[in-house]
């Protein structure tokens, strides 16, 4: 017996984040079989879900953290960020909240959730901050106080990333070049 689940878009994007994430950490057991199911879950997605999902897909970057990097201050992301995090950025309503900057200085802000870095183990939210009139880098680990903003709402924006940063859509190698979501 076969049965059908029919994922959302948001489902379907959570989903790739996570395989993503996995494949961005290093090689790790059953990594070639998530291929294989986004693969099959990819060829099941109806056209309008693909759509959609391209749109969430153009937000989401992944690469690899510097080398350089010092990872000993990372700590754990606040669990409030997440549900708030993914009310705005889905709703594209502004994010309010307390950011402690890496000299310590704790600040308000409110800004545009444009799109997701993610450099594991470290998540970015990137985000347009009016206040400056650019994107700033947000490490998850550091926003405290999340507050979606009710009625605020914005257009998304083009991310300009650097070169050494590689988008999602080049990823995986198993979906192939002829993949509706590449």
């Amino acid at each position: 017996m076969q049965t059908t689940a029919k994922l959302t878009v948001t489902e379907a994007f959570a989903l790739l984040i996570s395989v993503a994430s996995m494949r961005a950490a290093g090689n790790l057991p059953f990594s070639g079989y998530a291929d294989a199911g986004l693969a099959k879950i990819e060829r099941a997605l109806p056209p309008e879900t693909v759509r959609d999902l391209r749109r969430l897909l153009d937000s989401l970057h992944i690469g690899q953290v510097s080398t350089h990097q010092d990872l000993s201050g990372v700590g754990a992301i606040n669990p409030d960020l997440l549900p708030a995090f993914e009310t705005a950025f889905l709703g594209r309503s502004r994010l309010s909240f307390q950011y402690c900057d890496a000299g310590g200085r704790l600040t308000r802000r409110d800004v545009e959730p444009q799109a997701l870095l993610i450099l594991p183990p470290i998540w970015y939210l990137v985000g347009w901050d009016p206040t400056r009139d650019g994107f700033r880098h947000f490490r998850m680990d550091r926003i405290r106080a999340p507050e979606p903003v009710e009625g605020a709402k914005f257009r998304p924006r083009r991310v300009p990333f650097d070169e050494d940063v590689c988008p999602y859509r080049d990823w995986p190698p198993g979906l192939g070049a002829d993949s509706a979501l590449h």
